[in-house]
């Protein structure tokens, strides 16, 4: 999760259900090839609230494994 706060993308802004993703290659010479620009649009769901249910899952499960873990030991 970025929370917007860093430089790096969030996976989900640009590969969430039904984003349609582009990639635009800025027409300026002389910058680096690796940059582009990616415009997303038709997203269902925006990427911040699939990153808190991404975050939530990974949390349940790994409360529900550390309890499977405490009742099947003792």
């Amino acid at each position: 999760m970025t929370f917007n706060i860093s430089m790096h993308r969030s996976w989900w802004r640009e590969h969430g259900p039904g984003c349609i993703r582009r990639v635009v290659r800025p027409s300026a010479p002389g910058l680096i090839d690796d940059i582009s620009y990616v415009s997303v649009t038709g997203c269902i769901i925006d990427f911040q609230y699939l990153e808190v249910i991404h975050s939530a899952i990974q949390i349940l499960l790994s409360v529900s494994s550390y309890l499977l873990l405490w009742i099947f030991l003792f």
